[in-house]
């Protein structure tokens, strides 16, 4: 009786203490990395890792002991050792210096949720500051063009260009990064025409092509991604810039119907001077411009908007758009000298989340993507992705978030049966990436690792050469052909971009097939940060093996109404339902699939 009760005490005891764990695991907001009076800890994840090892930290007090181990044992929560650090890449998400990682994920959430990946590393540079932004200029700090350990320069003109420019500049050391920006924007730059740009037709002092400052004055005609190369000259009468601005006049055309064109005006000039696009009308209300470009000290400065179609003008002045004109008077003998060029296209004008937009679930260079809700939602999580680009990260946020569907074929155990002429539509930006490496042979340049990959099995129908291809895959993707079984496969063949694909992120591999064996197929990114949609096809042109049979297209063992209805889907095309591999589905096919009616022999 006493050991009955004994061993009941204990039951009861290991159910409170999973209780007090559940309890006490999340449901707290003291810090799994430091130590407290009270059991369990803020993250429910890291708090289990530990209690699981110690269980005294959720069911009696979190002490030293558990946060050490949380600290050891934690990978994935920022400020664990076990995380990693936040100037290299790891497979967990979360890095070791807590208020970087808390700010970094902030921005960036996949660099908690998913992996600290080279993003992430490089955001570290922006967000990871030692401190807040020091003052420019300050007599204390060291020249701009000398390296020192402390942030800033004294220089508080060239500190704040470089600054603009490399934020670190001004919250860690002025390192030579920092330097090599001051000598390069920092007053003594020149700015030469480019060899197909064109000078403006007024001289230096005259004043001729501003057509709201004087009768016969006209603009000068800016043609789109051409060059035009001016000079500024002047000074300020009081409060009012009266010297030099140069006007330069360019119809913009809409081809595409949308009632909106995209204008990105480039700029860039010996000392700070601004450029505004405006309605081609007098008076010109610069305050009011859609677009204004600034670029300071020789930087080539760029800026882009889009407006409806119409004539416009491009108002170069100098001095800044809140502040026009020069501080000091400019001579002709030392004239500013200044490059303006406009690009005109009708892409880009579009809302970032609507249809004209690229795919959610694939990384594009424009921002946002086509499913509006989708876009939205993944912009909440990252904003970048509405204003940047859709890089891969957005991709994979959007995937998660939007709930796009988990491919059933991600390990080899699950392989997707594919047969000859069989073509099938997929995406790896959910899929895991198998731990499976791969020779050196395999590598095309980019390493011999694989990104997500999806796992598909050829039952050999036609023996000898075989070929397996991604051509028209929108990811750059890579293949790896094995026989055997998933748990001893051997290597036949291997193989990433192909010449014969177009566009060129399409694989392409050959083997040579051999009846009764079994292939796998692994599909895959280039690198392991490549996910995204793709297509796979078999063909196979040899003898048919025995046993075999080509008409039971769906491989069902009979060939039957499901294949008839296969085949006359896929009429005139090819691949699926081509039975005589003559490149057509057609009449000869059918006849085949009919002759072979019924059970598969």
């Amino acid at each position: 009786m006493k050991t009955i009760l004994a061993s009941l005490a204990a039951v009861a005891a290991l159910l409170l203490a999973g209780s007090a764990r559940a309890q006490t695991c999340g449901g707290t907001p003291d810090s799994c990395l430091v130590a407290h009076t009270a059991a369990g800890c803020s993250d429910s994840e890291c708090c289990s890792t530990v209690c699981a090892l110690i269980p005294e930290c959720c069911s009696i007090t979190w002490d030293t002991s558990c946060a050490a181990l949380a600290d050891s044992d934690c990978a994935g929560l920022c400020g664990a050792t076990a995380s990693g650090s936040c100037t290299s890449t790891h497979s967990n998400g979360g890095c070791s210096d807590a208020a970087c990682c808390s700010a970094v994920c902030a921005k960036d959430p996949p660099c908690c949720d998913v992996a600290w990946d080279t993003t992430c590393v490089f955001e570290t540079e922006f967000y990871c500051a030692s401190g807040p932004p020091v003052e420019c200029g300050l007599p204390s700090q060291g020249p701009c063009i000398i390296e020192h350990s402390t942030p800033g320069c004294n220089d508080a003109t060239c500190c704040n260009t470089v600054c603009a420019l490399d934020p670190t500049c001004c919250t860690g050391a002025w390192d030579q990064f920092c330097v090599a920006l001051a000598l390069s924007y920092c007053g003594g730059c020149t700015v030469t025409c480019p060899t197909d740009g064109s000078n403006e037709p007024e001289q230096c002092g005259a004043r001729s092509n501003d057509p709201c400052a004087g009768a016969g004055q006209t603009a000068t005609p800016l043609t789109a991604g051409i060059g035009r190369c001016g000079t500024l000259d002047g000074q300020n009468t009081g409060t009012a810039w009266t010297g030099d601005r140069d006007v330069y006049s360019i119809t913009l055309t809409d081809t595409d119907g949308d009632g909106l064109v995209r204008i990105v005006v480039h700029l860039q000039s010996e000392s700070p001077t601004f450029a505004s696009v405006v309605p081609a009308s007098c008076p010109v209300n610069l305050s009011t411009a859609p677009l204004k470009v600034e670029s300071p000290n020789c930087i080539d400065s760029a800026g882009g908007t889009c407006v409806p179609p119409g004539n416009y003008w491009v108002v170069v002045m100098p001095g800044t758009a809140a502040s026009p004109g020069s501080t000091t008077p400019i001579i002709c003998d030392t004239p500013l000298r200044y490059v303006v060029m406009a690009e005109v296209s009708q892409s880009g004008c579009a809302p970032v989340c609507s249809s004209n937009s690229g795919p959610c679930f694939d990384a594009h260079e424009t921002p946002g993507c086509s499913n509006v809700a989708c876009c939205q939602q993944t912009c909440l999580v990252d904003p970048t992705c509405c204003s940047f680009g859709w890089d891969i990260d957005c991709a994979r946020t959007a995937a998660s978030t939007c709930g796009a569907p988990l491919p059933t074929n991600d390990t080899c155990a699950t392989a997707t049966p594919l047969a000859v002429g069989q073509t099938i539509e997929f995406s790896t930006i959910r899929a895991t990436t198998d731990a499976l490496a791969l020779p050196a042979s395999c590598d095309p340049g980019s390493g011999n690792t694989m990104g997500p990959d999806l796992w598909y099995s050829y039952d050999t129908e036609r023996s000898g050469n075989a070929a397996v291809s991604t051509c028209g895959s929108a990811t750059d993707l890579r293949l790896a052909i094995y026989v055997g079984t998933c748990a001893g496969p051997a290597l036949v063949a291997c193989g990433s971009s192909s010449v014969l694909c177009t566009p060129g992120t399409g694989a392409r591999v050959q083997f040579s097939a051999v009846c009764g064996n079994t292939y796998l197929i692994r599909v895959g990114g280039e690198n392991p940060q490549q996910g995204g949609s793709g297509r796979i096809t078999l063909t196979g042109s040899g003898p048919i093996c025995p046993g075999r049979c080509p008409s039971d297209i769906n491989r069902d063992r009979n060939v039957n109404g499901a294949d008839l209805g296969l085949l006359l889907g896929n009429w005139r095309g090819f691949g699926l339902g081509d039975l005589n591999l003559d490149g057509t589905v057609n009449g000869a096919d059918l006849g085949i699939l009919l002759g072979d009616w019924g059970p598969c022999p």
